[in-house]
């Protein structure tokens, strides 16, 4: 905690970055050959330039270099290794006393060695690589400082810096403490619009560069590619020669543009997608997975947009061509009640009244898209237009957010102007040096923090890929002057591995009722205050007395706790459905 609050010599920190950006373009080629066993080339250079572009312009964002704050933990996306570690650890690390992350699990066999080579442990001495399971990782940075004489706590992280799953960061979120800044990136849905009259060879110059980028496994990369009825067939004459001419194969190949994925897991989920969408599948592309080498070789989807837009967030080279008939018929998409949470960009290459008039304005209440993430005959990818001095994100909660306090801004992120915005800024000089002395006064060296151990099944929620909402509740023990903490497994909950049948076998007919109308709720995803309505309702009989409603809806909520978690009770319940994936529930919950 020393030196928290301090006041930042920008000088100082312009010339730790200048050096980094010196000893990456130096190293470049060894660089490259430990990428390359990862990502394509073309991903290589363009994470490298941006990384650079980032370090070198560290002066666009000096007003946010002010103050210095405690400690930030930044939780790391599968891809772009380098740039995100510049993003999320770097730059974050130049305000920070101490930066702590974990490496990603798809990147253990080759990080050490990028870490080695950038010579990062003497450039950085304030980061802290966690070696540490998630689990105790979580233990550590979740935890609250106690001060035994006055009660006085304090988070050990100020600022959380997730990119990943949009379910996961709800679940990171209601670990830590309110007082910590949440920065969230997730997904995001991202359609590129291709008008009547838009240069067709740039819109599939562009749909190739952003859904092939990373083999697809890119936020950035189109749901769907909205092509108007009258710049249809030649977009998609266009877009089977590009495909044609893609490299599959190894990436130290340098002209290879998708290869091995990054988990070998996703092979089954493209698969799924495949099959679902197969009558649509372009005869160009046959949707042919290699398993053996982990690659999804690129496919063409043509499904038209009155068949429904695809708003799930594909991360493989898959193309979503969706034809719509006139300019209004866009509302199909942009107008679903899939598409607000997870709005991020829209591309747009001609020209569009409907999109023109979406742009800065609300849909229901709720902006999809600000004149920040609008971009008109450019896109994502292209050269200088996403730069990490700039915000990037959407207005979707599940593309990125802000939360702090209890309250949760949808907006594009920036980790050090949302730092300085929220831990900085608001404050006075006077209560940043009371907010260090209420840390001082709670400071214990290391040495002194005794995790305990999680009782019963704690093996199994580490190891086991549980597809749940789980949450851990830290609990502070005064003694000797020591702090302690442990996790309460009481409020740890992870979903069932099967269908719990022997409760199944004691439903009455009425139960089954309740929970088939249940699951015809989930998967209408109707919002988390729509659903928690429902939740009551469903067991409700009109005109019955309060009193035996209520024992209705009591045993209703029984029963679903004991489908999904094996216990009467749980997390509240309406907040947990709407964040876990109904695609892990809806066998739980088969009736």
């Amino acid at each position: 905690m020393l030196g928290q609050c301090e006041t930042l010599d920008f000088n100082s920190i312009t010339e730790s970055a200048s050096n980094f950006a010196e000893h990456i373009e130096a190293n470049f080629s060894k660089i490259a050959s430990i990428l390359l066993t990862y990502e394509s080339y073309e991903v290589v250079e363009d994470e490298t330039e941006k990384a650079l572009d980032l370090l070198k312009n560290l002066a666009e964002n000096r007003n946010y270099f002010t103050r210095r704050i405690g400690a930030v933990t930044s939780f790391l996306p599968r891809n772009q290794p380098l740039y995100s570690l510049v993003c999320f650890v770097v730059v974050p690390s130049f305000m920070a006393c101490e930066t702590h992350f974990r490496i990603p699990h798809t990147m253990k066999y080759f990080y050490r060695d990028l870490l080695d080579i950038l010579g990062f442990s003497m450039r950085f001495p304030n980061v802290y690589i966690s070696s540490e399971t998630r689990l105790k990782f979580l233990e550590e940075r979740t935890a609250l400082w106690i001060d035994p004489d006055t009660n006085n706590t304090a988070p050990v992280t100020d600022a959380v810096i997730f990119t990943g799953v949009p379910t996961h960061a709800g679940k990171l979120r209601h670990i830590f403490d309110k007082r910590t800044l949440f920065i969230s990136n997730g997904a995001g849905h991202n359609p590129l619009v291709v008008s009547n009259d838009a240069d067709i060879g740039h819109a599939v110059e562009a749909a190739t560069i952003l859904q092939l980028y990373n083999s697809g496994q890119d936020c950035a990369s189109p749901n769907a590619i909205l092509v108007h009825k009258d710049s249809h067939n030649e977009f998609i004459h266009l877009l089977r020669k590009e495909v044609k001419n893609v490299e599959v194969g190894d990436y130290t190949k340098t002209k290879v543009r998708v290869g091995p994925l990054n988990s070998v897991e996703d092979l089954n989920r493209i698969q799924n997608i495949l099959v679902e969408n197969r009558m649509w599948l372009d005869p160009s592309t046959q949707g042919v997975i290699r398993t053996s080498e982990c690659i999804a070789e690129p496919v063409i989807i043509d499904k038209p947009l009155v068949e429904g837009g695809n708003f799930s967030e594909v991360f493989a080279p898959i193309f979503f061509v969706q034809e719509y008939e006139s300019d209004s018929d866009l509302a199909l998409y942009f107008e679903n009640p899939r598409y607000s949470k997870y709005a991020m960009y829209v591309t747009l290459f001609g020209t569009s009244e409907y999109v023109r008039k979406l742009v800065g304005n609300e849909v229901d209440g709720k902006m999809l898209h600000s004149h920040a993430t609008f971009l008109h005959n450019t896109h994502l990818h292209a050269k200088g237009v996403e730069r990490g001095v700039n915000p990037y994100g959407g207005c979707g909660n599940g593309a990125s957010s802000i939360s702090i306090g209890g309250t949760v801004f949808c907006k594009p992120t920036l980790p050090q102007r949302d730092i300085w915005e929220h831990l900085i800024q608001p404050f006075s000089e006077n209560e940043l040096e009371e907010r260090k002395k209420i840390k001082h006064e709670c400071k214990i060296t290391k040495d002194v923090h005794k995790p305990l151990s999680l009782k019963g099944d704690s093996e199994a929620i580490e190891h086991k890929k549980l597809p749940a909402l789980f949450y851990f509740d830290t609990k502070e023990l005064n003694g000797s002057n020591k702090r302690y903490y442990q996790l309460n497994s009481e409020k740890i909950f992870g979903l069932l591995e099967n269908p719990n049948a022997s409760y199944i076998a004691d439903l009455t007919a009425k139960d089954v009722q309740h929970i088939r109308l249940l699951n015809k709720i989930l998967k209408e995803k109707t919002s988390e205050s729509e659903l928690e309505l429902h939740l009551y309702n469903i067991p409700k009989t009109k005109d019955a007395p309060v009193n035996e409603n209520k024992v209705a809806q009591k045993k209703f909520f029984k029963n679903v706790y004991q489908l999904l978690l094996g216990k009467d009770t749980g997390p509240r319940l309406g907040k947990f459905l709407h964040e876990v994936e109904y695609s892990q529930i809806k066998v739980l919950l088969d009736m």
